[in-house]
């Protein structure tokens, strides 16, 4: 987990994650507090072995996926009700939805839901997985 940060100079760019995926390990990113002076919003990233296998963006859910596989994550999603003919998202949970959706997909440590969901809440910071990213060596 880190602050969410460029290690490029200035932190204008996004963070640049494939490199900690090398040697066949596995990395997945909520990226939670992007900078909004650089017009990103939080997104989701798969890495896998140095490569960038899936991502989206919150802002506009699986709209325009991104990565090798970019449809990676749409029967999960789908499943969750998040996309496709039957998907509902006029609750103010999609957020938190989606967040499930992903960690069961690729079976992460549970998040801090009630948190993130809670007004006022931290929206998870503080717990183990629940900003920042989550690795795993395969």
């Amino acid at each position: 987990m880190h602050d969410m940060l460029s290690w490029e100079e200035y932190d204008y760019g996004l963070v640049g994650y494939g490199p900690l995926s090398a040697g066949g390990a596995e990395l997945a990113v909520f990226v939670t507090e992007p900078c909004i002076a650089k017009g990103h919003c939080p997104s989701f990233e798969y890495y896998r072995d140095g490569r960038l296998i899936t991502a989206f963006s919150f802002d506009d859910l699986f709209a325009h996926p991104w990565g090798e596989e970019p449809d990676l994550l749409l029967p999960a999603l789908t499943a969750a009700r998040l996309v496709g003919p039957a998907a509902d998202l006029d609750g103010s949970d999609v957020e938190v939805r989606t967040a499930r959706a992903v960690t069961e997909f690729f079976g992460l440590p549970d998040l801090a839901y009630d948190e993130m969901a809670a007004p006022g809440g931290t929206g998870g910071h503080g717990t183990s997985a629940s900003s920042g990213s989550s690795a795993s060596s395969s």
